[in-house]
Formats: structure tokens, C-alpha cells, sequence
């Protein structure tokens, strides 16, 4: 039996990515990320059994990728807000250099529910923006009572706006998300 190489499986998942970002899920075939990869069809078997494998596979890649990168990003940081800025640009980054990912994780959320390889940098990046909102706190950097609810606000709105939002994005989105959570929608004014 011959041995499984790193380089090319992770030359299948470009060629499934590749593939997953221009077409629905349905449509790419095993035959079709094979031919995209430059590989023979019993060689992507070799490595994924299946299409769903695949998928998972993908998903777990695209994690650990934006794990990555909103890791370094907050540790360049040097304040509470920045980091927080930090982390919603890397969200917003990672995601506007590859849309089909959030199609792909609406996939799998719909399928099956928690139980994805994304719901590990899910976790993950939920803790880190909870740690920084405490961080932020503590140090007196912004009144926060309560980091756990912070995160689900600031991390829902970055998905609303990747979801909803026009395109392209301010070149300050992640500036305005992290203000709006810390210091509300409102610009102090009412009107009567």
C-alpha cells in the first residue's frame, strides 16, 4: 500500500476549495476535485472516502487556518480594543478571501448541528473574544459587565455583516463593530 503524502492531500482540499467556491455543494463531484487536482479518482479515494469526508476535511483546514490567523493577529495586539479589532479583522479578512467557507459551515451546521471539525475555532474564538473583553475590564480599558454576552454580540454582529452586509466592506469595518459593541449605536445625540 502506498504511503499518503501531506502535499497531496493538501493539494485535493485547494482543488476542493477551489471547486466548493464556485459551485453549490451537490454539483462538485469526487471525479471533478480528482481532475482539478491533477490526481487519479482511486487517489482521492486513497485519502477521503467520501465526499461528506472530503467536506469535513475542508472545513477542518479553513479552522485551523483562521485559528491561525486571528492568533497572531491578537498577539501583535497591544490593548484590549485592539485586540478585539484584531480579531474581528481576521474574522472578516479570512472570510472575504474565502466566501465559500461560511457557505460551506451553513452546510454543516444544517447537517449536523455542532458536530463539525468547525466547531472547534468556533469554541476556540468565542473563549479568546470572552478573555479579551475580561482583559479589557480588569485593566480599565472599557466597562463591560458582562464578557460572555459581549462576545456573543460582537462575534453575531461580524457574521451578521459578513451574511448581510454590502460589499466591499469599509476598510474600517472591524474599527466600527468593535465601537458599536463598546460604546453603543447611538452618537450621544437624541432626537425629539
Amino acid at each position: 500500500m502506498r504511503t499518503k503524502k501531506p502535499e497531496q492531500a493538501e493539494r485535493m482540499l485547494e482543488a476542493a476549495a477551489r471547486l466548493f467556491g464556485t459551485q453549490r455543494f451537490h454539483e462538485v463531484r469526487m471525479d471533478d476535485v480528482a481532475n482539478e487536482a491533477g490526481v487519479g479518482k482511486g487517489t482521492i479515494y486513497r485519502y477521503f472516502e467520501d465526499k461528506d469526508e472530503l467536506f469535513l476535511a475542508l472545513l477542518g483546514r479553513a479552522g485551523r487556518q483562521l485559528d491561525a490567523l486571528i492568533h497572531e493577529r491578537v498577539a501583535a495586539a497591544a490593548t484590549a480594543q485592539t485586540k478585539l479589532e484584531a480579531l474581528v479583522g481576521a474574522i472578516l479578512e479570512f472570510f472575504a478571501a474565502q466566501p465559500h467557507v461560511f457557505d460551506l459551515i451553513q452546510r454543516a451546521d444544517a447537517q449536523r448541528g455542532w458536530d463539525t471539525p468547525w466547531q472547534k475555532v468556533r469554541d476556540a474564538t468565542f473563549q479568546l473574544t470572552q478573555q479579551v473583553f475580561s482583559e479589557g475590564r480588569q485593566n480599565g480599558d472599557f466597562l463591560v459587565r458582562d464578557p460572555e454576552t459581549a462576545a456573543l454580540v460582537l462575534l453575531g454582529g461580524v457574521r451578521a455583516v459578513m451574511r448581510f452586509g454590502t460589499r466591499p466592506q469599509h476598510s474600517d469595518l472591524a474599527r466600527r463593530l468593535v465601537d458599536m459593541v463598546l460604546f453603543g449605536a447611538a452618537d450621544g445625540k437624541r432626537f425629539d
